[in-house]
């Protein structure tokens, strides 16, 4: 009996002990599973959110595979792309190739902008809507359509998916409600809104509504959302956080230093509890970057690998920690751009001031076209550069027929009104502030109308309305009229000899067509007035005025990228004019005093005459940082005898003055002649970001008959050097420019800060 005993003790105690290897191994199992779950977190930070890339690669090139993907602002846009399958590599690509100035940008390529509105596009600091005569101050500095553009290009093979857990990796990013304060998960929806929402920078960017929440960027509550992906199920998260965090005291040396920090209180409380949630937390170097360094994209991305090879030994222990790993591979066409698309039906959402057909005429698509990607993308952008709306965005839904598409625009408008503000400093104008009032809506559809005012030392006004014959705007009719108070030197022998007051004003009436997408020829009918008196006498001096009716025909092509510091495009403008029928009231002042009204005493007959202008410069990207430039300009009066009135002006480096030649070498005014040829070439390079180096070298010459064009001399050849140091700043292009010219021996210095009148 005691035998039976023992045996059944021993018996229990084996089945205990194999009941606990048991329990032991399936909790081995259970763990193992849990394990196998991995979870990715990326921090917001600007342009800092790139080195999430780097780490991205070294998770590639390990093949392991990420579960579950949590992210906030830049953070959301990396991770959200690697959630919708595309590869590291392929991520970087993207990266290293946008145009980050244009992406963070209110403008719309210039290309896009009818030629009509084209001089004045993308000049402004301060663009405000007004409705009723109130003006509608914006929730952030920058709506980004641009931006709507690349991201709906981006995610497009997904956008047909509302629930962000069926991308090849669930996905979530955070947003924050700026009614209270609030994190907000987004899982579902539309990805483009969701990751601009995410992103929206206060204060920079607008606000985005989602359902009943106005949201912006999740950072000010949640930049390192670790919390987000460990509620999705990761048991094992790496976290990538590369945000500068609150700054030292020290550090917060201005109003916008202090409001900044105070947006991100909330966030800094709760980074400690994120940062003690991750199992393998990268933190890499970019203390001499900032979240506007875009100019470095490559260095970032750099960075991020550089602390992941730090950190290999926790991805290796990982990898061999879990049962499941895989190399990743792209589901994404490289070709997205040129996917085909049917359309059957076309939708318009949110219009309520424009016209439905107006949209039609601009986006110029129907029922049956097979469209690309690019090409709803270039639709939004003539739609944006017409000045009705604020943001646009697409959406493509299944039509009846499974190999069609029904297309959904929806638009948030502008008023038809608009403010624009911009200053502008120049060594030859002084200071000036610019405002610009206009209308796309003036009472009638098809009429726009503007008056645009110089407010400083040499002020200028321009008022005029554009009547368009047709819907799709290929004709129309324009009626200006345009005033401005100068003061201009008269230089003799190269040193100034007086100064002249002028006041000019000018009507006209043009008629133009549009001979591309880039061109018009215009023809009309004008009529100016002039008015001289000396400020600073010479030898003999005029004063008086002269007016004349003018008719005048011509052609434009424009195709630049940008007015400003331009990398490719052409400009050419071919004008003739004759004036005739001309009146005046002018005498001259001799050295002695005396005054006569007979103006041939001083070689002066006011006849008819004939007048022909050529301007054409060309800028040719020979690479991402290098551009060449060629000008040609060319001037010529025939049956012309009024000395300085009306002749071309030959000097200076900006053209904003009627009949100027621009020469690096000369002052503006230091040669006036009736007769002119200039040809400039140079070299623009891109030093870093928007920062520009341009030398150019300029030959001119003046003072010659047609008939007597080669016979080039001393005294009517001129040549002429400059350097440029430019920079496109937020409130237009900052260039300093250094000139000299062989015969006037002398260095001249040149100053033009933002956009000319």
């Amino acid at each position: 009996m005691r035998m039976i005993n023992s045996l059944l003790k021993y018996l229990v105690i084996l089945f205990l002990l194999l009941w606990s290897s048991a329990a032991t191994g399936l909790s081995s199992i259970k763990n193992e599973s849990r394990n196998n779950r991995v979870g990715l977190t990326l921090s917001g930070g600007g342009a800092r959110g790139l080195a999430h890339i780097g780490v991205l690669h070294i998770i590639d090139s390990l093949g392991i595979k990420i579960d579950y993907i949590s992210g906030t602002s830049m953070g959301s846009i990396v991770g959200g792309m690697y959630a919708a399958g595309y590869s590291a590599a392929e991520i970087e690509e993207f990266a290293t190739g946008l145009d980050w100035q244009t992406i963070f940008s209110s403008r719309i390529s210039l290309e896009y902008t009818h030629p009509a509105r084209r001089r004045d596009a993308g000049r402004y600091i301060i663009e405000l809507p007004v409705q009723r005569g109130i003006f509608i101050l914006p929730t952030g500095a920058i709506e980004g359509q641009q931006l709507w553009n690349v991201l709906s290009d981006i995610f497009f093979h997904v956008r047909n998916i509302y629930d962000f857990n069926d991308f090849q990796i669930p996905f979530a990013c955070v947003a924050t409600d700026i009614a209270t304060g609030e994190a907000v998960v987004l899982r579902s929806g539309d990805i483009v809104a969701a990751l601009r929402a995410s992103m929206a920078i206060p204060s920079v960017f607008t606000t985005i509504n989602i359902g009943e929440r106005k949201l912006i960027d999740g950072g000010v509550v949640k930049n390192f959302p670790v919390t987000v992906v460990k509620e999705m199920g990761a048991d094992f998260v790496i976290g990538v956080n590369v945000s500068q965090g609150l700054r030292e005291a020290d550090q917060l040396r201005t109003p916008v230093d202090v409001l900044y920090q105070l947006g991100f209180f909330l966030d800094a409380r709760s980074f400690h509890e994120n940062k003690k949630l991750t199992d393998i937390y990268l933190e890499p170097d970019l203390s001499e970057f900032t979240a506007a360094s875009f100019n470095s994209v490559a260095e970032i991305i750099e960075r991020g690998k550089q602390v992941a090879r730090e950190n290999i030994e926790q991805f290796l222990a990982l990898k061999d920690s879990v049962s499941l790993t895989q190399n990743r591979t792209s589901r994404v066409s490289p070709a997205i751009h040129d996917q085909k698309i049917i359309i059957d039906n076309i939708h318009f959402e949110g219009l309520k001031l424009v016209r439905p057909w107006l949209v039609r005429n601009i986006i110029n698509f129907q029922k049956g076209d097979t469209i690309t990607v690019s090409d709803l993308n270039r639709s939004i952008n003539r739609l944006s550069a017409s000045g009705h709306f604020n943001r646009i965005t697409y959406n493509l839904l299944p039509s009846e027929d499974p190999s069609l598409r029904d297309l959904v625009y929806h638009f948030n408008e502008n008023p038809f009104g608009r403010l624009g503000m911009a200053l502008h400093y120049s060594s030859f104008e002084g200071v000036g502030l610019i405002a610009n009032i206009a209308t796309n809506k003036f009472f009638l559809y098809n009429v726009n109308a503007y008056t645009k005012a110089l407010i400083g030392e040499k002020p200028a006004f321009r008022s005029g309305i554009d009547i368009f014959t047709s819907d799709r705007q290929s004709a129309w009719f324009n009626f200006q009229v345009f005033g401005k108070h100068l003061v201009f030197p008269v230089f003799d022998n190269f040193e100034m000899a007086g100064e002249y007051r002028q006041n000019y004003l000018r009507t006209e009436t043009t008629f133009n067509r549009l001979t591309g997408r880039n061109s018009f020829f215009y023809k009309g009918i004008g009529w100016y007035y002039q008015s001289l008196s000396p400020k600073l006498s010479t030898d003999f001096s005029i004063r008086g005025n002269i007016r004349s009716p003018e008719l005048f025909t011509g052609w434009n092509f424009f195709s630049l990228d940008r007015h400003a510091f331009p990398r490719r495009g052409i400009k050419f403008e071919f004008n003739t004019s004759f004036y005739f029928n001309q009146r005046t009231s002018m005498e001259f002042i001799d050295s002695e005093g005396q005054s006569s009204r007979d103006l041939s005493e001083i070689d002066i007959e006011i006849n008819n005459y004939l007048q022909f202008f050529i301007n054409w410069a060309s800028w040719l990207q020979v690479s991402p940082s290098l551009s060449s430039f060629n000008q040609l300009q060319a001037g010529y009066n025939v049956f012309y005898e009024q000395r300085f009135i009306n002749m071309f002006n030959m000097g200076g480096t900006y053209p904003f003055l009627k009949n100027q030649v621009v020469f690096a070498g000369l002052n503006e005014y230091e040669i006036l002649t009736d007769a002119v040829v200039v040809y400039t070439m140079g070299w623009q390079y891109n030093v870093w970001d928007e920062f520009m180096l341009k030398p150019l070298i300029n030959a001119g010459l003046f003072d010659f008959k047609l008939q007597d064009l080669l016979q080039v001399n001393r005294d009517n050849f001129i040549l002429g050097a400059g350097l440029s140091v430019g920079y496109l700043s937020a409130i237009g292009p900052l260039e300093v420019t250094l000139s000299f010219s062989p015969k006037t021996q002398k260095f001249l210095t040149y100053l033009n800060l933002g956009w000319t009148f």
